[in-house]
């Protein structure tokens, strides 16, 4: 695996697990923006062919 792809994975990871907890708190606005930059990091990965579907814990849980 590269740098990138690993660095991209450990992101989409930090993001998910922090949006989780975004969720649990009821935090709407740290949601939103949470997504958003979700959103941003899987179509990077998207755009580069690297597959972030089951990293960590699985970002696509409640993005789709």
């Amino acid at each position: 695996m590269s740098e990138f792809a690993a660095e991209l994975r450990a992101r989409v990871d930090e993001v998910d697990a922090e949006l989780r907890v975004m969720r649990q708190a009821f935090d709407h606005h740290a949601v939103e923006v949470l997504g958003g930059r979700l959103e941003n990091l899987l179509r990077i990965a998207d755009q580069h062919g690297i597959d972030v579907r089951y990293a960590g814990g699985g970002p696509a849980a409640g993005t789709g």
